[in-house]
């Protein structure tokens, strides 16, 4: 994604207004009318009649979570009245945990309390998801008393709404996707980019931004905005990647610290990170994250991605080229140092400075990638040296071998397959426990890179296996995804609040409840579909190359007889991630685009990823394993497609929503098998075999066509992360040039 949302930012007004997130941002957008219940039987009070919503507490919050209440008894067919003699109450109880809550039922009163938002969102949304998923206006009489399995629950920002500093005032980020995200159980969302944009330095003052005071106080509105949902904001932050004759470093030449490896833009221009030894470069850092906790103390905390990007040091991304072997950076002040030391000493700086403004905030360092420059690949040396204040973020998945039938896979980033816990996670945990350093997981709940081109992959079994071995790290808290499709508001996300809120249920009862409440009659023909999909997931082969191939572009993949595909510039989008080696604030991610089209098989990349157990090629594994999970996803695809019909409209919109991603799961796995046998037949120069393949994947282009056009947000211009080409305009193109091809 783009580090900040300055060269973008009429792509995200627009987006924030687009139709589609609106209408998914809303959170009652599902809930059905309740069957009636008029009078009390043993243990169960009935909801008929009329209700006050009646607040009894001060704390922020109070007046949205009573408003949110009464909306959703209001359209489940509950009689809400000022008047009403029957309430229910909101209280507030300060005797009760942070997150926690108590809910009492008796005869002609519900009684929900909290010693604050994060509770009281909690046990509003306990209560609404317990009517839904029952189907009747009653409640089991008597107390609950409940508490989350992980105290923090972090998320990325609800569809299309912007994540990106500075732009967060409410016409980028507005409320709504507030109250989203508390109706799935989280309590925590991200924002990203460029710390600069807050500086104000005694320090380097040659640092210090212009619009600061403005950007900070779209931040502390942000954030009290989102304090009133339950919803603390956890800043990921860039750090400074400046020109080498910056005027700092000729005031400070010590502040110099690595020179970074070359970005898109080869202009002769030689870009620098802040020295991770020096001393004034530290008490900046530190300088900086203080001044952000003080003027905006309700922030979260801060997510330190100190692995391969974003939280800044010299061993990150140090150009090495014309050095030693052995060297580890280009910066004079590190060279002797080990890594594992200075990344060490940049975290101290920045948790003891944030820590004397707010002690509690967690400071959560992330070895992301951190193969490039630790010496073990569970980074323990790191850990080992880590102080007080500092805990350890980790992923569930990430930097293993997966076993598969014949190859290992290599789990390079995140993935819907492999469902962890990885090696290095477990050693992780280990010495993390022994040092008392809390540990946070990243999981992801909705999909991983073998399938980012949807909102979720409905494998719900296999995500739930995923959510069940993270709960069993017992973790202090969870990030439960990165930033991608954007938050859904799917059933995918709300199986992370049924595992911290519901863990004592067993394998598979949640999926069952949502499918039964969403789908009624239709319940058994898409819990089918989701298991079968849970073995399609677990036949996908590789990790593929990021925004790239027919899995990104999905049906609307080319094939290229050439060396490039027919009308090749419909293809070609900008990708935002690859800010990363670019200087602060450069626009070079919007000048130069990228083909997104395989047009011959990435055989390097096969071979980083698949590793064979036998004689078998990469190719063929490949091409094997993608005919099983075809196979699955139609069986899938064909069990939704025939399911009897429910009589009730929204469940009648919910199914086709879902049957519809089933759909285009299935047409992106059959585009991606003939995209690689294609491929393979034209390495081998079979022109008959390419031909015939065209001729299938014409069909099931012309198939993907109408799809489309039922289901908009899956169009890939409508994504945030890059600038991505029209779905709609490359399956014509694609059509036209497989026309032309097969002479029809």
């Amino acid at each position: 994604m783009m580090h900040n949302s300055l060269l973008i930012a009429d792509r995200l007004l627009r987006a924030n207004q687009d139709e589609i997130a609106i209408e998914r941002r809303a959170p009652h957008r599902s809930i059905r009318r309740l069957a009636a219940v008029d009078t009390d039987s043993p243990n169960v009070v009935g909801l008929g009649g009329s209700w006050l919503v009646a607040r009894e507490a001060s704390f922020t919050g109070a007046t949205e979570a009573a408003e949110d209440l009464s909306d959703y008894l209001s359209r489940a067919g509950i009689e809400v009245n000022e008047h009403a003699e029957q309430r229910f109450v909101i209280r507030e109880d300060a005797s009760i945990g942070k997150g926690c809550f108590k809910r009492e039922v008796r005869s002609g009163e519900v009684v929900i309390e909290a010693s604050e938002a994060k509770g009281l969102w909690a046990g509003i949304v306990w209560t609404e998801r317990e009517l839904s998923a029952s189907g009747v206006a009653c409640l089991e009489a008597g107390i609950v008393e409940r508490s989350p399995q992980w105290q923090v629950q972090i998320s990325q920002a609800p569809y299309l709404s912007n994540y990106l500093v500075p732009d967060l005032d409410e016409a980028y980020l507005s409320d709504e996707a507030f109250g989203l995200l508390a109706h799935y159980g989280i309590n925590g969302m991200t924002l990203y980019g460029d710390w600069l944009l807050y500086v104000e330095s005694r320090i380097f003052p040659e640092l210090n931004h212009p619009k600061r005071k403005e950007n900070l106080e779209k931040l502390q509105d942000a954030a009290r905005r989102a304090a009133k949902y339950g919803i603390s904001l956890y800043y990921v932050p860039v750090s400074p990647k400046l020109d080498g004759n910056h005027p700092l470093f000729q005031r400070v030449p010590s502040a110099r610290g690595a020179r970074i490896n070359p970005g898109l833009v080869q202009n002769g221009k030689e870009i620098y990170n802040l020295c991770s030894s020096d001393p004034d470069c530290l008490d900046f850092h530190g300088e900086t994250m203080a001044n952000l906790f003080r003027e905006v103390p309700e922030l979260g905390g801060l997510i330190l991605i100190i692995g391969g990007e974003s939280y800044y040091h010299c061993f990150m991304r140090p150009d090495l080229r014309d050095l030693p072997e052995e060297a580890r950076t280009n910066c004079p002040n590190c060279r002797d140092k080990q890594p594992e030391d200075a990344v060490n000493g940049l975290l101290r700086a920045t948790a003891d400075a944030v820590h004397a403004v707010k002690p509690d905030a967690p400071i959560m360092a992330w070895p992301y990638s951190a193969f490039v420059w630790s010496s073990d690949p569970a980074q323990l040396a790191l850990i080992d040296g880590m102080s007080n204040g500092v805990s350890l973020l980790s992923t569930i998945e990430k930097d293993e071998w997966a076993v598969k039938e014949g190859y290992d896979k290599k789990i390079w980033d995140y993935s819907v397959d492999y469902t962890g816990p990885a090696t290095n996670l477990l050693q992780q945990a280990e010495d993390a426990a022994g040092k008392h350093i809390p540990l946070y997981i990243k999981t992801e709940t909705a999909i991983g890179l073998e399938c980012i081109h949807i909102p979720y992959m409905p494998a719900l079994g296999r995500l739930e296996e995923k959510w069940r071995n993270t709960a069993a790290m017992s973790p202090a808290g969870v990030l439960q995804s990165w930033m991608f499709f954007g938050m859904w508001g799917s059933r995918a996300e709300e199986l992370g609040w049924w595992a911290s809120w519901r863990p004592e249920l067993p394998a598979g009862e949640a999926a069952a409840v949502m499918a039964k409440r969403d789908f009624g009659p239709a319940a058994e023909a898409f819990m089918i579909a989701w298991r079968e999909l849970d073995q399609a997931v677990a036949h996908l082969p590789y990790i593929p190359i990021y925004f790239t191939g027919p899995e990104f572009i999905g049906p609307a993949h080319p094939l290229a007889f050439g060396d490039l595909p027919d009308e090749p510039e419909l293809y070609e989008a900008l990708l935002y991630y690859l800010q990363e080696n670019e200087e602060t604030f450069s626009n070079a991610t919007n000048e130069v685009k990228h083909s997104l089209v395989l047009t011959s098989l990435p055989h390097s990349h096969m071979e980083f990823t698949i590793r064979p157990r036998n004689d078998s090629e990469p190719a063929d594994i490949l091409i094997r394993e993608y005919e099983i999970a075809c196979r699955h996803a139609l069986q899938a695809y064909q069990a939704v497609a025939s399911a009897p019909a429910s009589e009730d409209s929204l469940q009648v919109k919910m199914a086709a929503e879902e049957c519809a991603l089933i759909e285009y799961v299935y047409r992106t796995l059959l585009t991606t098998l003939n995209t690689y046998k294609f491929l393979l037949a034209k390495e081998s120069g079979n022109k008959n075999l390419m031909l015939e393949i065209a001729a299938k994947e014409k069909e099931n282009a012309e198939a993907a066509v109408p799809l489309l056009a039922r289901a908009p947000w899956l169009e890939l211009s409508r994504r945030t992360d890059g600038e991505f080409p029209s779905t709609a305009t490359m399956l014509e193109a694609k059509l036209r040039s497989l026309a032309n091809v097969l002479g029809r």
